[in-house]
């Protein structure tokens, strides 16, 4: 797969199959930082020949925006040293501790550690009998870090959200890129998959408070197309919107439905449905 240049000093690998997610790298004077470090050593290399076949050197760096498997498995291939938080740090240290089997990993999906779908993809990137290499950071930060790499300035701030704790986004300045990794995703790690407005809601707050002035290209991490900053306002409108409607009908989700219909003029999208189910499947306090 081709790198495709998104910025003066920005270049990106969009996700593939079977769940690599999007890749870029960032080069100044200075040198290059990755952000990310993709699915397996297959995947990293795969990067390193693009940037390759481009002109652009080699990372001197990678930037992890969190602890999921495939976007932390290729680091040690890229040979690089790898900056993320504190929260990804204690992460990266418990894969390290772990067995990556098929027994193993059928046995965490088993307990509950694990699930199907993140075992399954693993086992298609990286076929048994498979050896995983976990990079452990040699730098780690807490919330806010700025990188300069000369004639551009990634910021890296951590925002939380269901989707994973640890979350952390990287803005890119002059550029105007924003790199979300999967901040903006549902919980997968739960009985059932959902959205909450206590931990999405802040994560849109920071998200607002980051991108300002407004990022012109927002790359995530499993979607195919960048956004532009129009797309992006839309997006963040449908999770607030929806949201608002899952805090005033909590768990119902026949009357989130009918509520977004009305203020749609009678029109419910896919996607909005996807996201009523998605907020209306979180787990309810116990009284």
């Amino acid at each position: 797969m081709s790198l495709i240049r998104l910025s003066p000093h920005v270049v990106w690998m969009p996700p593939g199959p079977p769940d690599r997610p999007s890749l870029c790298a960032v080069t100044g004077e200075r040198g290059t930082l990755m952000l990310d470090a993709g699915a397996s050593d297959a995947h990293a290399r795969l990067f390193l020949e693009g940037l390759g076949e481009m002109g652009i050197a080699r990372p001197r760096t990678v930037a992890l925006t969190h602890w999921h498997w495939d976007h932390v498995f290729g680091a040690a291939e890229i040979g690089a040293p790898v900056i993320c938080s504190a929260l990804t740090a204690g992460e990266l240290q418990r894969l390290a501790n772990d067995d990556w089997n098929d027994a193993a990993l059928d046995a965490r999906v088993e307990s509950g550690e694990e699930i199907a779908f993140c075992a399954d993809n693993l086992k298609l990137e990286l076929p048994a009998p498979r050896h995983v290499r976990i990079q452990l950071p040699e730098m780690i930060f807490e919330r806010l870090l700025t990188i300069e790499l000369g004639g551009v300035t990634c910021r890296l701030q951590q925002v939380g959200g269901d989707h994973s704790a640890d979350s952390v986004v990287i803005s890119i300045d002059p550029d105007g890129v924003l790199f979300l990794g999967d901040c903006l995703y549902d919980d997968i790690y739960a009985p059932t998959r959902h959205y909450t407005t206590a931990k999405l809601f802040p994560l849109l707050d920071k998200l607002d408070q980051i991108n300002q002035p407004q990022a012109e290209i927002i790359v995530e991490g499993h979607v195919p197309e960048v956004m532009d900053h129009a797309a992006f306002d839309s997006l963040i409108g449908r999770f607030r919107l929806i949201g608002g409607l899952a805090n005033q009908h909590p768990g119902d989700e026949a009357a989130m439905i009918a509520a977004c219909m009305t203020i749609s003029h009678g029109e419910l999208s896919e996607d909005d449905a996807e996201l009523i189910h998605a907020f209306a499947s979180a787990p309810r306090p116990k009284d």
